[in-house]
């Protein structure tokens, strides 16, 4: 009963504000995608990996999903979500388990997926199929790149975080690191996977827009064994701001090859959902201290923008025993709870405008042409005392950085 009455209230606090008092125009959009499923049942499937790399990422994003569920569940007994899993981690089990959900499962609707190669299989099939397919985390440009009519990304895209490196560096770092922006010599660092390659070409555009330097940008293949290479030629540019997006383990293998090299400049700041990880200041604390990352709003910002945030947590808490392991859960919660509340039909969700500070995490909604929510956009939060907190903008801020 405590935890039925924790996910009410979690729900009602997290619901955008004009669905609370529409709940029938809610209903009328679900019913419209449910097809001929029992009225009492809304199928929905998760495409997320289950194992390799990004098995944690994926777990994390699912737990957000299945809290969203029990969040609607909770406040709406007319028409109870059932979550539908796919066994799926690779591109090819990705497009064949959401073939299946759809036609053998029934679903009606597909959340997805951390990994972008695993999401543009699972938004193929979807889109084959007529069915919508909802993207809660991945930013890679390839999702939206073909604007499919049933495409929605909830989180945001590579570009938002370019946006907010530069805003990041030239408004709210150069006091606390005592340099001026055009001291500022950055390096770029990525691995060769889609999301990684498009953070990456996000950050060099915005940066060079914003009148950055870019003194390196560097590729590098996943779990590459030539990081002493890496670090030699980023210090021989004299980097002196280091952005790194990669996947938690290679997050993890270059903080030990700064160690090793006995080098780290004035800035490391990772991008992407694995810099945010709990399970990566445990692998390398005390390296991950004052690391600075570009990632989806974590717990720890400001009550007053983030108002979800601590009924998200406890939530969290009581379902799985332990904290949230990132803002990555918070956030697939904030896309699903969204989606869940006016229906997943893209016409529906396109005409929902919310302003950015209305959702649980201080997030808005408004879908662009491709389907793209252009009011999700990632903070800059630093590692300090080993958890995640976000330091710009002020507005979201819970500390200053350090």
């Amino acid at each position: 009963m405590r935890r039925r009455l924790a996910l009410a209230g979690l729900a009602l606090l997290s619901a955008p504000l004009p669905l609370r008092a529409q709940t029938g125009g809610a209903q009328n959009g679900v019913a419209q995608n449910a097809g001929a499923q029992n009225v009492a049942e809304w199928r929905v499937g998760a495409v997320f990996p289950t194992s390799g790399h990004a098995a944690l990422l994926g777990d994390e994003a699912c737990r957000g999903l299945e809290l969203a569920i029990e969040a609607h569940n909770a406040t709406d007994g007319a028409r109870q979500v059932r979550l539908l899993r796919a066994e799926a981690n690779d591109p090819a089990s990705a497009m064949a388990e959401s073939r299946r959900l759809i036609q053998r499962e029934r679903a009606s609707v597909l959340f997805g997926s951390v990994v972008a190669t695993m999401g543009l299989a699972a938004l193929q099939a979807a889109e084959a199929l007529d069915t919508p397919f909802v993207e809660l985390a991945a930013p890679a440009d390839t999702l939206a790149a073909g604007g499919g009519r049933r495409f929605v990304r909830a989180a945001p895209a590579a570009a938002a975080y370019g946006r907010m490196a530069a805003e990041a560096l030239i408004h709210g770092l150069p006091g606390p690191l005592s340099l001026p922006v055009e001291a500022l010599r950055v390096g770029i660092l990525h691995e060769t996977s889609p999301s990684p390659e498009a953070l990456g070409a996000a950050l060099e555009t915005a940066l060079r827009e914003a009148g950055l330097l870019i003194a390196e940008r560097v590729s590098h293949a996943p779990r590459t064994g030539e990081w002493a290479a890496l670090v030699q030629r980023l210090r021989a540019a004299s980097v002196n701001v280091l952005i790194h997006a990669a996947s938690e383990g290679d997050a993890a293998a270059m903080l030990r090859a700064l160690a090793e090299a006995g080098w780290r400049p004035r800035v490391v700041m990772g991008a992407g959902p694995a810099w945010g990880l709990l399970d990566l200041a445990r692998a390398v604390e005390p390296a991950l201290e004052g690391v600075y990352a570009l990632d989806m709003p974590p717990i720890e910002s400001a009550p007053g923008w983030a108002q979800g945030a601590a009924a998200f947590a406890q939530a969290y808490q009581r379902r799985w025993g332990s904290p949230p392991r990132s803002g990555l859960s918070f956030a697939s919660f904030v896309g699903a709870r969204t989606v869940l509340a006016q229906g997943p039909d893209r016409a529906a969700l396109g005409a929902l405008d919310l302003p950015e500070g209305t959702l649980a995490n201080g997030w808005g909604w408004r879908l662009d042409e491709r389907g793209q929510n252009s009011r999700a956009r990632p903070v800059l939060l630093q590692w300090q005392a080993g958890r995640p907190v976000t330091v710009f903008p002020a507005t979201a801020a819970a500390a200053v950085p350090v």
